[in-house]
C-alpha cells in the first residue's frame, strides 16, 4: 500500500473514533442524574430511541385529470349546498 493511502486511512479512522468518543461523552453527561420529559433530539438520534428519518418524504402530486375531476365534484358539493341554503330561507 501507498504510504499516503495509509496516512489517509487511518485520518478516517480517528475522525470515526472521534465521533464515537464525542458521542459516549454527550450520553455520559446526559445520564448523570435523574431528568424528566423527552430526552434531547441529539440523545435520542445517539441512542436509537427515536429513530429518524433519512430522507423526506416525496410530496404527492395529482394528474390534471384528477384536479379538474376533483374541481368539478366540489363545484357540485357548492352547488347543492348554495340550493339548499337558498330553499330554507
Amino acid at each position: 500500500m501507498e504510504l499516503t493511502k495509509v496516512i489517509a486511512e487511518l485520518r478516517a479512522e480517528r475522525a470515526a473514533i472521534d465521533q464515537a468518543l464525542a458521542a459516549l461523552d454527550r450520553i455520559a453527561r446526559a445520564t448523570t442524574g435523574k431528568r424528566r420529559g423527552r430526552p434531547p433530539a441529539w440523545l435520542a438520534a445517539t441512542t436509537g430511541a427515536i429513530p429518524l428519518e433519512e430522507e423526506p418524504r416525496k410530496k404527492r402530486s395529482l394528474s390534471p385529470e384528477v384536479r379538474k375531476k376533483m374541481a368539478e365534484a366540489q363545484k357540485r358539493r357548492w352547488a347543492a349546498y348554495r340550493k339548499d341554503q337558498n330553499g330554507a330561507k
